[in-house]
């Protein structure tokens, strides 16, 4: 993807637009509660500052596969994957000078790309349209495969998803997102609220009343599915 340091002039040729919290020093992108910064990811950033392609390759090739994931979990769409994720390293070395070292450059990253994520949904008033592979990351445990040995229990999981999907994809955006972001390995409590901009403690309840009210959604929806194969 880049493999060179994006410069002012591409910035505008891609019509792209600095967003008010990379362009002021003095405004804090993440909050005091957010992981601390370590010592490689402060040379990684001087590296790329000073146009180190190496570095600047290094970084994207680093964190690409989670700032697609976040992406990924924030819109439900894979086909949005590659463009939001390239807008978002566009904005990452855009504002890399910016790059405010009291916490981890991969917070900071994973910031932006949420709200990449979230600018885009908002533009475009879209409710996420996940795919079962999304209900597998949510739900921990890989989606069966039909077997010779039991092809109704593999039908049954299937359509528990199916309805676990479309409840997910029901839940304020409040609820969905925290929830979505909990079920990937790399973002604790602190980074997902330094990505929403909340206390981790914020995020937990988030968390814990969105699997509520999931919970309390699925069952509903199998509650009408099941009285309706009743009559």
């Amino acid at each position: 993807m880049f493999l060179r340091c994006p410069d002012e002039t591409a910035a505008r040729a891609k019509g792209f637009t600095v967003p008010a919290e990379t362009i002021c020093a003095g405004v804090r992108l993440i909050q005091e509660w957010a992981p601390s910064v370590e010592g490689d990811e402060r040379d990684l950033v001087r590296q790329c500052l000073q146009k180190d392609q190496d570095a600047c390759a290094h970084l994207v090739e680093t964190y690409l596969a989670m700032v697609g994931t976040v992406v990924w979990r924030a819109t439900g769409r894979q086909d949005l994957v590659e463009d939001l994720t390239q807008e978002t390293f566009l904005r990452v070395f855009r504002g890399l000078r910016y790059f405010d070292a009291r916490s981890r450059l991969s917070t900071w990253i994973y910031t932006i790309a949420h709200r990449v994520a979230i600018d885009y949904l908002r533009q475009v008033r879209l409710k996420a349209d996940t795919t079962s592979e999304v209900v597998s990351g949510f739900s921990r445990t890989p989606i069966a495969t039909a077997t010779e040995d039991n092809p109704e229990r593999t039908a049954g999981d299937g359509e528990l998803h199916a309805i676990l999907l479309e409840e997910l994809n029901g839940l304020p955006e409040k609820y969905r997102i925290p929830l979505a972001y909990a079920t990937l390995d790399e973002l604790d409590y602190q980074t997902i609220g330094a990505m929403l901009n909340v206390k981790p403690g914020t995020v937990k309840t988030l968390i814990f009343r969105g699997r509520q009210l999931l919970k309390a959604r699925v069952e509903a929806a199998l509650a009408r599915r099941a009285g309706s194969h009743a009559t």
